[in-house]
């Protein structure tokens, strides 16, 4: 019974998978994401909004993913991708008198919610361990090209809007579980948002006026099968 069990434990699932040259999957993955921000002197200098912050919040992606292998080290990876967002930015302002402006009364708080849709289209460079077994990890690199897809439906002037395009690096680490008919591989992705996504239509007047840049952070749990 004992060496049955130990033989079994010992299976090898899989074990002309690298020799096929192209492979096809689907993922899904929790992102948690913001803004970045970087203030400029309009809202160093101003009485009002003495603060402007952008929490986390959770969102949802999903989508199809083509691995091409080129070598028994390192794979090309597209990952088309539907993605659901709703960064957010508070802003904290004091209230003042409006008969006497420099009497300040009391504090108040904004919030703002920008749900958004993207297709995004992730490029990356994958770098995989020799198997161990059934397990082999693997590191990750790329670009990330980002198009929102609802942007026409968000077109009120007392609202910040934001640019409709977004490029980001983005890099990350992950495991490979191999099983009998499938692979499964839990990954941690980084990504850093490199265009300014300040709409200057829109910006001037505003709180997010004193905002010099805006950009991206997100941090995204993936499950992968293939």
């Amino acid at each position: 019974m004992h060496s049955l069990s130990a033989q079994q434990n010992k299976r090898l699932f899989q074990g002309d998978y690298d020799a096929k040259t192209v492979k096809f999957g689907y993922f899904l993955g929790l992102p948690y994401t913001n803004f970045n921000i970087r203030f400029n002197n309009y809202f160093v200098n101003r009485d009002k909004v003495y603060a402007i912050t952008s929490p986390g919040t959770i969102g949802l992606k999903m989508g199809g993913l083509a691995n091409v292998r080129l070598n028994d080290y390192f794979d090309f990876r597209v990952l088309p991708t539907v993605a659901i967002y709703g960064r957010k930015l508070e802003y904290r302002f004091a209230e003042t008198d409006p008969s006497d402006p420099d009497n300040v009364v009391g504090l108040g708080e904004k919030k703002e919610l920008r749900e958004t849709a993207w297709f995004e289209l992730p490029v990356m460079l994958k770098y995989k361990s020799e198997r161990r077994g059934n397990v082999r990890m693997y590191i990750f690199g790329g670009l990330r090209y980002a198009v929102e897809t609802n942007a026409v439906n968000r077109r009120n002037r007392q609202q910040f809007t934001t640019r409709t395009n977004d490029f980001s690096i983005e890099y990350g680490t992950g495991i490979e579980f191999f099983r009998e008919y499938f692979k499964f591989s839990p990954e941690i992705h980084f990504s850093h948002g490199l265009i300014n996504l300040i709409n200057p239509a829109t910006a001037a007047g505003t709180a997010i006026g004193g905002i010099d840049k805006l950009t991206t952070h997100t941090v995204t749990l993936y499950i992968s099968f293939e």
